[in-house]
């Protein structure tokens, strides 16, 4: 489970990245970066989004290699735990809710 968890996790990323690169987001960022910084609808998702996301990421990443590296299933457990929860809660954190509804 945690591998599929890993799996899904970087296809997602890879997905974003590619959507954040080719979207108008990072063309905004990079031509005007003070304007978008002061509004915050377009700092959020130019910025806080995918910071956000990626940091998520890496948590879930951290969380498989110690899960690897465990030695019992406590350890092993502890480990998906955290890792996985946090990373989950920043991925989570970052959805647009407001806009889904």
């Amino acid at each position: 489970m945690s591998k599929l968890s890993l799996i899904a996790g970087h296809t997602q990323l890879l997905i974003g990245l590619g959507l954040y690169f080719v979207g108008p987001w990072f063309e905004q960022l990079t031509s005007n970066t003070a304007e978008v910084m002061k509004n915050a609808d377009l700092r959020w998702f130019a910025v806080e989004h995918i910071s956000a996301n990626i940091a998520g990421i890496v948590l879930i990443t951290i969380g498989n290699s110690k899960f690897k590296k465990a030695t019992s299933s406590a350890s092993e457990d502890k480990a998906v735990l955290v890792f996985f929860g946090l990373g989950l809660l920043l991925i989570l954190s970052r959805i647009p809710w407001e806009r889904l509804f």
